[in-house]
């Protein structure tokens, strides 16, 4: 069907509140918008957390790779062998920058769970989930509202299903006000 992608790396919503805008300008007057959004992260077929195996690719690859770095980025301060850098991000690597600072909170977090792989996604969809909220509140969701599903997206190997791990589902008036809890539904 038609979709309007308001994502960028790890899944953050970096088209932000003009991105929003756009994609509320094509819901009809009447209409309502479903909103999917959510980090991802592979797992092998023996278990590896943070790596996916891809069709036609011998390299058993970082998953999600964006994310990834970040962690590593985040990993390096906490640890104390990099300063935290206040400097504008290059915009050759904007979207990049913008993630390792958007985990930055999560930081400690990270250090000290017992699967730095496993925590990650959920850190970041954390970060992302705030931001989403920010913008749908400060947008048009058009008179019929809007149903938000966010998650973690799990990509496996080409040969096996991929999974959603579902954190919110929501149902939100035009203003941005929740209406219903859905999650459990899914459950």
């Amino acid at each position: 069907g038609r979709n309007f992608n308001l994502g960028g790396l790890a899944g953050f919503p970096f088209a932000g509140n003009t991105g929003f805008g756009a994609m509320s300008a094509h819901i009809p007057n009447d209409g309502c918008c479903f909103l999917v959004h959510g980090p991802h992260v592979g797992i092998t077929k023996d278990g590896v957390i943070g790596k996916v195996e891809r069709p036609g690719i011998a390299l058993v690859d970082n998953c999600c790779g964006s994310a990834i770095a970040a962690s590593n980025y985040v990993g390096s301060i906490v640890g104390g062998g990099a300063p935290v850098s206040m400097a504008i991000q290059t915009f050759t690597d904007f979207q990049q920058g913008a993630v390792q600072e958007l985990i930055l909170p999560h930081g400690k977090r990270l250090e000290d769970a017992e699967d730095r792989m496993q925590e990650l996604p959920f850190a970041l969809y954390e970060s992302q989930d705030v931001l989403v909220r920010q913008i749908i509140a400060g947008g048009n969701a058009k008179a019929g509202g809007l149903a938000l599903l966010g998650g973690v997206q799990i990509n496996t190997a080409p040969d096996e299903d991929d999974y959603f791990v579902p954190l919110r589902f929501d149902y939100m008036d035009a203003k941005g006000n929740v209406v219903a809890d859905l999650l459990p539904q899914l459950k």
